[in-house]
């Protein structure tokens, strides 16, 4: 007779006997009381499976995401991590000795963990003597541990940590970057500690850890913490890794290069927050790029080269005070001068300069001699190449840029070849003007092209650890940074363009930080650039 039978026939009356060994009546209860425990064993499923801590099926936890907007592709990472580990354990399975502890390595890449490879021998059990460890008994000891840590009940415990998640950070708020870099951590099953953010607050970055645990055996030890025989599960410590976001992240802005010819008038729109260096490009075409020049009409500077740039070849003024000919440097012919000049008497600008003296409009800034580096860059007797001297550097304010576009362009006659020498220390009121436009019949004397580095408004860039590329075959971890990008976007802020990429601590010209990524500041740690890029085929 079952509990719930004896239970049941107690409730007649004593002299029924009902519970008496025999008797029709419990028979006929016990018969009937079966159907209800498995009754109230449903009703119990049923209640548990409507509340968050307690379903069993990862088809009620879904059902429960669902009524908060929560879609199962924004937890399919989770589900990609479990299922990359179970493909790669079963690589590692069946991989032989001299593949095994590369396919171990892949594995255990999947979590974070501080310990360094080699880490297949943590698994290995312990030999006496100093002997050599047995690495296939630990690959299956490693298998016996993945196995645990990704069955069934610590995925419907990850899911659930991982909803309760995004239903905590909707609580407190969306559309900022506490919110945006939690979504993403809890997205990739991590905790985060608090947000730190740069002085300048376009950085913000936090330490993170995984939530996913994975054990390996260590000795058992007795009350003392002395090793005794057997073994038992130990977890890995996991290493400290770190969520950022760049806000309104560095871009390169380049401009088409188009054909200009001497004499040239043209203008820039630039947007941005600030003044940028920028890089001037000019591209010689034919036999007609000699001695080019480009002029910034509303800053009075000018930046020039002393030579002829080939056909097909690219002359840089670059950010760095430098002039660079397809790569080489050729700074010593290079010159920049700086100074008042004039841009188009037809098209009037708050940005021109004026002759300074009685009656001068104060909007307008006075005109100044020019000055050149080096000293003597325009005078007739000018040599070239010049000592090396560091040009000033290019720059673009926010707006409206004027520019023009000059070659040294020759006349001549048949009696003598005289060089023009600009009048760099004289003024006239009258008739000083540039050379005449040129007819539209003229070619193109060169193709000049801008670039900038300047911060990209709205829009920011989330990056996350770099072992995340694990969880698929792509290096480029394309599926993974979409996947990432799904997940949060509920938080993203209205209007901003949000990328997802991956840390990355290789150096890169112009923007890496040579640092030992060891001081406290998690920001200093974010930005280290300590890993030099492999030297190509």
């Amino acid at each position: 007779m079952i509990g719930r039978s004896r239970e049941i026939l107690e409730r007649f009356p004593a002299h029924f006997e009902a519970a008496r060994p025999g008797k029709v009546l419990g028979e006929v209860v016990d018969a009937l009381a079966q159907d209800l425990d498995m009754l109230a064993a449903r009703l119990a499923a049923v209640r548990r499976a409507h509340r968050l801590g307690e379903a069993d099926e990862i088809s009620d936890l879904l059902l429960i995401g669902a009524m908060h907007g929560i879609s199962e592709g924004e937890l399919e990472l989770l589900f990609m991590r479990f299922a990359r580990a179970g493909a790669l354990a079963a690589k590692l399975h069946d991989a032989a000795d001299p593949a095994r502890d590369a396919a171990a390595e892949a594995l255990l890449a999947l979590w974070s963990l501080s310990a360094s490879p080699p880490r297949l021998p943590s698994y290995a059990p312990a030999v006496s003597g100093g002997g050599a460890p047995d690495l296939n008994a630990a690959r299956k000891r490693l298998l016996d541990s993945v196995s645990v840590a990704t069955r069934y009940r610590e995925l419907t415990g990850a899911l659930r940590k991982r909803i309760a998640g995004i239903c905590r950070v909707h609580a407190g708020g969306n559309g900022t970057v506490q919110a945006v870099m939690e979504g993403a951590a809890n997205a990739l099953d991590l905790d985060m500690d608090a947000v730190i953010s740069s002085v300048d607050r376009f950085w913000h970055a936090a330490l993170v850890h995984d939530r996913l645990r994975l054990t390996h055996p260590v000795p058992k030890l007795d009350k003392a913490g002395n090793p005794t025989s057997g073994e038992v599960p130990a977890r890995f410590d996991v290493e400290d890794e770190i969520v950022a976001l760049e806000e309104n992240p560095i871009q390169r802005i380049t401009t088409d290069s188009i054909g200009r010819s001497h004499t040239d008038r043209w203008s820039i729109t630039r947007r941005g927050f600030d003044r940028a260096l920028t890089q001037i490009r000019i591209t010689g075409i034919g036999d007609r790029t000699i001695g080019p020049m480009v002029v910034d009409c509303d800053e009075g500077r000018g930046f020039g080269y002393a030579g002829s740039v080939p056909h097909g070849k690219t002359l840089i003024f670059t950010e760095e005070g430098r002039a660079q000919l397809d790569g080489a440097d050729v700074t010593a012919s290079a010159y920049a001068w700086e100074g008042g000049c004039f841009a188009d008497t037809d098209r009037i600008s708050k940005n021109d300069f004026t002759f300074d003296g009685v009656g001068r409009d104060p909007k307008k800034r006075p005109a100044t001699f020019v000055t050149t580096t080096p000293a003597d860059a325009l005078d007739r007797e000018a040599v070239y190449p010049h000592g090396d001297v560091t040009l000033p550097v290019p720059g673009m304010p926010v707006g409206v840029t004027r520019f023009a576009f000059f070659i040294q362009e020759g006349h001549f006659n048949d009696t003598e070849v005289r060089l023009a020498v600009p009048r760099s220390s004289a003024a006239f009121f009258d008739a000083s003007v540039f050379a005449p436009p040129p007819p539209p019949t003229r070619q193109p004397s060169a193709e000049v092209a801008f670039s900038w580095l300047e911060n990209r408004p709205f829009s920011a860039r989330l990056l996350i650890p770099a072992r995340f590329r694990n969880l698929t075959d792509d290096v480029e971890g394309t599926e993974v940074r979409r996947r990432v990008s799904i997940a949060v976007e509920r938080f993203r802020p209205l209007g901003i363009e949000l990328t997802v990429d991956f840390i990355d601590h290789r150096w890169v010209l112009g923007q890496g930080q040579m640092q030992d990524g060891q001081g406290a500041d998690v920001i200093e740690k974010l930005r280290a650039a300590m890993v030099l890029w492999e030297a190509p085929a």
